[in-house]
């Protein structure tokens, strides 16, 4: 049986690297383009040097898309690494459902965490999320097996592990503080009293510490990225509901019905871990639980949004709690067989949404459409309008000239385009504005993930009617996956001769 699940697991590891290719073809949204720019970058002391700027996290996964970028600079080149670490995960998934329990849990917990769409979207996506779900699973698994085992090379394998993740992002810190937590919880409870040493486990946790406190000093000294804290948002109705939407978040993307399998997957999954390993249980939901709150609050006081994608470190550890239900009815064949139906029916559902997926399915927003329709349509002598910073994502498609940069406001908006459009005393010069969003088109999802930020048609309207009053005229508008592209002239809409 052993065999057989690790043959199966390798043939959805090695199987997820052409599905993740054949899934790249989306645009490069904002993110990307800022770890596109990091990474390519001449050094690796350049890379760290731009990355401390606005990204407050380690740069170990811009140094691997810094290589792959020298192989082919494209969206492909900017992605590989993710899709490379993500079926790396796959196998790293099952390892750490082997080593808590068996070969077939660990394969039906890949095959959960491969067959979630809200998963599989960071294999393609140029982000370090990846990265961080390989390192969380690895040094879990041996995290157990030092616990249990004492040796010093298990110790040594999880310490590499936490650096890994150490190394990728800031929030795994909360995840090492978890499993330490939970090491202590295994060493006193799993082992005999005369096996009982915290010796290993002390001198590990302090060298993850030191390593913490000289990573953290020198960003500070480097002039790193910060944010002000508000403590005012923790006590708000969103804390709570981002709190249980972190541990679902991956099922929020992709078909209801997974979300709906998701819930009864991991709650009979929690009972047959309860009655069959109560130690077991308790170190799981310490690492579950811990980095989840933690993080949630962390992301509540210095960030206005919520995004899933900081709590995925936990995610392969559901994934194997959800795996265990199998175990619930070990003398029932009905018992097995409605788990086994549950299992089947939420990888199929997975299955079905990342087969069918379109062009821009596992995309965020669609720079590169919205600037081709910009690059045909531009005449020497228009002038291109950004409101507020210049996005990294619009300056990797556009070749053209430098765009003016605006408030965001849609009367700062017409007004620069106003003096612009006057600048150049062309009756048939065209001011072209570029609108972009990052509001979730769900609206209750929206309601609880960032603030209730207006999406481009409201903007639309709103600048529209400012353009009014000064005289300029909103002649077309273009729609893109949340980037919208307004056509301004002076006088009338009429297509120039």
């Amino acid at each position: 049986m052993q065999w057989l699940c690790g043959v199966a697991v390798m043939a959805l590891a090695l199987g997820s690297l052409p599905l993740a290719l054949d899934h790249m073809s989306h645009s490069v949204w904002h993110d990307e383009a800022q770890t596109h720019f990091y990474a390519s970058q001449a050094t690796l002391g350049e890379v760290t040097t731009q990355a401390l700027k606005t990204r407050p996290y380690p740069p170990l996964f811009f140094f691997a898309v810094h290589y792959s970028l020298r192989l082919r600079d494209d969206e492909t080149g900017l992605r590989l690494p993710s899709a490379l670490f993500g079926a790396l995960s796959v196998v790293a998934v099952f390892l750490l459902g082997s080593t808590l329990f068996d070969a077939l849990t660990g394969a039906i917990a890949a095959f959960l965490f491969v067959l979630t769409p809200g998963a599989f979207r960071y294999f393609v996506d140029g982000d370090a999320y990846t990265l961080l779900v390989l390192a969380s699973a690895l040094s879990t698994a041996y995290l157990w097996k030092a616990a249990h085992s004492d040796e010093t090379k298990d110790w040594l394998a999880y310490a590499a592990c936490a650096l890994l993740g150490l190394g990728t992002h800031t929030l795994f810190v909360f995840h090492v503080g978890a499993q330490l937590l939970a090491g202590a919880f295994l060493v006193a409870n799993a082992r005999p009293v005369e096996r009982r040493s915290f010796k290993r486990l002390a001198a590990v946790a302090g060298f993850l510490a030191a390593v913490t406190l000289a990573w953290t000093l020198y960003y500070v000294h480097a002039g790193g990225d910060t944010r002000p804290i508000h403590f005012s948002r923790l006590p708000e109705l969103v804390t709570v509901v981002s709190l249980a939407g972190m541990l679902a978040g991956p099922q929020s993307f992709g078909d209801l019905a997974q979300l709906l399998l998701w819930v009864p997957l991991l709650a009979l999954g929690g009972v047959a871990l309860y009655r069959n390993s109560r130690c077991g249980f308790w170190s799981l939901a310490i690492m579950i639980a811990v980095p989840l709150v933690a993080i949630t609050l962390f992301i509540r006081l210095t960030l206005p949004f919520v995004a899933y994608r900081y709590g995925l470190g936990a995610f392969p550890l559901t994934c194997v709690v959800a795996a265990c239900c199998w175990k619930l009815w070990p003398q029932r064949p009905l018992g097995r067989v409605g788990a086994a139906a549950l299992i089947l029916a939420y990888c199929g559902a997975g299955a079905v949404f990342i087969a069918s997926a379109r062009v821009n399915t596992f995309g965020f927003q669609d720079w590169r459409a919205a600037v081709h329709y910009l690059t045909d349509q531009f005449s020497m002598g228009d002038v291109v309008i950004l409101p507020g910073d210049v996005p990294l994502s619009f300056s990797y498609y556009w070749k053209g000239p430098e765009p003016i940069r605006s408030p965001p406001s849609p009367q700062a908006i017409s007004a620069v385009l106003r003096e612009a459009l006057t600048t150049h005393n062309a009756a048939r010069s065209r001011g072209w504005v570029l609108l972009s969003s990052y509001a979730n088109e769900n609206l209750l999802l929206r309601r609880y993930t960032g603030p209730l930020d207006r999406n481009n048609d409201e903007q639309s309207k709103e600048l529209a009617q400012a353009l009014e009053s000064r005289g300029l005229h909103a002649c077309a508008t273009a729609a893109f996956l949340r980037v919208t592209v307004l056509e301004v002239r002076r006088n009338s809409c009429q297509p120039n001769p």
